[in-house]
């Protein structure tokens, strides 16, 4: 089965090894030296124990080379079928944030009611995670091919230091899943996840940290994601305003064949 298939049929994708362990650990050091100083300044929101540093990734330049990095433009061509476009939509954590299973679309609340439900949706996101997860907690769950039902299996995504994993944004998802010491592999509800003892549970590989960011196709889908995720949301607009790119960064994201969308427009 190629990998298109695999999103195709899934929902999401694994792609083992993109990036080198020294590349991992570069990663992780930016996004401390960005958390520290943002932090200064009063641009990092709290969510649960996660630092989330304000402003999108390609404003940052040690992080945000990821948005234009040849392999993962490779990816996310291969699987929308034609030139991604970003739309400043990114973020990244520090911590253990929130969990619970959800979509990323606009019509996220009732499958198969909406205009996100009318043909492909060609919107996914990239997670980059920093540490190991097919053994130790903190990594992803899918509902695997939800994003053309109502549900479907739960599985973990047992990613590891320099993987990725893309899904389809109307696939359904959890982060900061929990690994339980015996049963490994057996993902429990989310509630029980919730509420049961920390003992029970595998401890993370350090500290969580991940990357999170957006493509699309043009067209209606991604104009409607962007009147209600961006147009409309107060926390995106703050982030887009302090999103700021240097001339040689879209450059960069030009050569790479990354059309970035001039989202500020829109505000």
């Amino acid at each position: 089965m190629t990998r298109q298939e695999q999103f195709d049929q899934q929902g999401y994708l694994i792609v083992r090894n993109v990036f080198t362990s020294d590349e991992v650990a570069q990663l992780r050091q930016s996004a401390y030296d960005y958390r520290d100083q943002q932090q200064k300044l009063g641009l990092v929101a709290k969510v649960k124990q996660a630092a989330s540093v304000k402003g999108d990734l390609l404003s940052k330049e040690k992080l945000g080379w990821v948005i234009y990095d040849p392999r993962i433009v490779a990816i996310a061509t291969e699987l929308l079928g034609d030139t991604p476009v970003y739309f400043s939509d990114s973020t990244y954590q520090i911590g253990t944030g929130t969990r619970g299973f959800h979509r990323d679309n606009i019509d996220r609340y009732q499958f198969g009611q909406g205009a996100d439900w009318e043909g492909a949706y060609p919107l996914i996101r990239f997670g980059i995670y920093l540490q190991n997860h097919d053994t130790y907690s903190g990594g992803i769950r899918f509902k695997a091919g939800s994003h053309d039902a109502a549900d479907g299996a739960d599985v973990f995504a047992d990613t590891r230091a320099g993987d990725i994993v893309v899904w389809n944004m109307r696939t359904l998802h959890s982060g900061n899943a929990r690994r339980m010491k015996v049963l490994n592999n057996l993902p429990l509800h989310v509630g029980l996840e919730n509420r049961l003892p920390d003992f029970l549970f595998r401890e993370q590989e350090g500290e969580r940290v991940s990357l999170f960011f957006s493509y699309g196709l043009e067209g209606k889908h991604l104009d409607r994601y962007l009147e209600n995720h961006i147009q409309k949301r107060a926390d995106m607009q703050e982030n887009v305003r302090l999103s700021i790119y240097s001339p040689e960064t879209l450059k960069k994201a030009e050569q790479n064949k990354v059309k970035v969308l001039d989202v500020k427009k829109l505000l």
